[in-house]
């Protein structure tokens, strides 16, 4: 066989791995299907070309989320919308949730649970709320957000823990939690 068809269908194979993956991250800081993709392909041409630097094949899942995560970022930048869209992908994720009756003493709608979220996702840190969002949204782990924002995992851990305890604080003191 052509080492060349060889290394094809191995970059194949992590292209159907990873796609979904690549491609949700880039529609979380993007917010459009269709750039989400283009930046996708973006993502997987760099891999391509920059495959023989990859020393770890067991890291290939960070590698590609943090080619795909500057790729995007870059692109953002480029459109002027800066971390504004990073802010916002929490805000689009609540707001595609179907609303419901909530089920709390004074049965107040879902809708108003996420505006009050919402409100209380901008009194985060930018760098608790990115962190938060790469983790909610980006399904990415503590130590690929860490890759990804070029910061020690352990900065992760105690940011999320932190966002995660400020939201949970405030959503007691309105009487949600």
């Amino acid at each position: 066989m052509d080492e060349r068809f060889r290394e094809s269908e191995g970059f194949s194979l992590i292209y159907h791995s990873f796609y979904k993956r690549i491609y949700y991250i880039a529609l979380s800081i993007i917010k459009c299907p269709y750039l989400a993709e283009d930046i996708t392909q973006e993502t997987y041409l760099k891999a391509y070309t920059k495959l023989d630097t990859i020393k770890d094949s067991g890291k290939m899942g960070p590698w590609l989320a943090c080619i795909a995560t500057r790729t995007a970022i870059d692109f953002s930048r480029k459109q002027k919308r800066g971390s504004q869209v990073i802010q916002q992908e929490m805000i689009d994720w609540l707001e595609s949730k179907p609303c419901r009756q909530y089920d709390g003493d004074d049965s107040m709608d879902l809708w108003v649970l996420k505006e009050d979220i919402t409100n209380l996702l901008y009194k985060l840190s930018h760098k608790q709320r990115e962190i938060l969002l790469l983790k909610v949204n980006g399904g990415l782990k503590e130590r690929e957000i860490a890759t990804v924002l070029e910061i020690k995992q352990a900065t992760v851990k105690i940011n999320l823990y932190r966002a995660r305890k400020q939201l949970r604080n405030e959503l007691y003191l309105k009487g949600i939690a």
